[in-house]
């Protein structure tokens, strides 16, 4: 039964996208970010812990990428290639821990946003991942590699350390072709083929009519800079003072 539930094929299969396990998980994750928010923006809390806290989050998140990826291997007979970051939520499981535990500054303004968009979208939006009527493996690790890339950018904008402007638009969308690049160049010389970035998926956004790529690409830089504006706008208003000035 350990290993059933190792490699998803424990429980029965759905037939609705919000099952009642996605409810659960997305209660769990919603009360978890809330106690993130409170421990980061505590004024009781020393900066240090905070510090070594987001620390501890991050090694948790990097373990665990490290130690799916060897279940997979071992009881799933996953191939190689089959573990490499294809989507722009497993890139952003691996590359987000990182950038916390080194305090990549550049780092947090090309990837941070664009993780935690990506994230809320997956849960809006779950697919086929909560395709069992119980939490295996295969879910939990989708749920926790999610959690990781809403828990680490809210942890920082909630304690003060990083917090996205307009000021670091340019290199948000540079973040956008990074991730492009990965999931439309890099998966393909591993063999890989899908619509890893959605670039060509009928999303409920997607124009009769209009290309799938050009809608998506449009709407994602329009939301992205809303969202840098209306996430500090004090900065991103100085900043527009400042070019104007210029």
């Amino acid at each position: 039964m350990f290993i059933k539930w190792l490699t998803g094929d424990l429980g029965d299969p759905v037939s609705t996208e919000y099952p009642l396990i996605y409810w659960i998980s997305l209660i769990i994750v919603i009360l978890v970010l809330v106690a993130i928010w409170f421990i980061a923006s505590s004024k009781k809390i020393d900066d240090k812990t905070k510090k070594w806290t987001l620390c501890g989050i991050a090694i948790f998140h990097l373990v665990f990428e490290v130690g799916w990826r060897i279940i997979y291997v071992v009881f799933k007979h996953t191939t190689i290639p089959w573990l490499w970051p294809m989507y722009p939520c497993n890139l952003g499981g691996v590359i987000l821990p990182i950038i916390a535990l080194t305090n990549w500054k550049t780092g947090k303004k090309i990837f941070y946003l664009f993780g935690f968009v990506g994230a809320i979208l997956t849960f809006a939006m779950p697919g086929d991942i909560f395709n069992k009527d119980v939490m295996s493996f295969p879910i939990l690790k989708s749920v926790l590699q999610h959690t990781g890339l809403l828990m680490i950018p809210l942890f920082e904008y909630a304690s003060g350390t990083f917090r996205p402007s307009m000021r670091y638009y340019l290199w948000l969308v540079g973040g956008c072709f990074v991730h492009l690049f990965n999931c439309e160049v890099v998966d393909r010389w591993f063999g890989l083929e899908g619509d890893f970035m959605y670039m060509r998926s009928g999303l409920p956004f997607v124009i009769p009519g209009v290309p799938s790529w050009l809608t998506l690409s449009i709407f994602g830089l329009i939301v992205f800079a809303i969202l840098s504006f209306i996430l500090d706008y004090k900065d991103s208003i100085a900043f527009f003072k400042s070019f104007r000035k210029k």
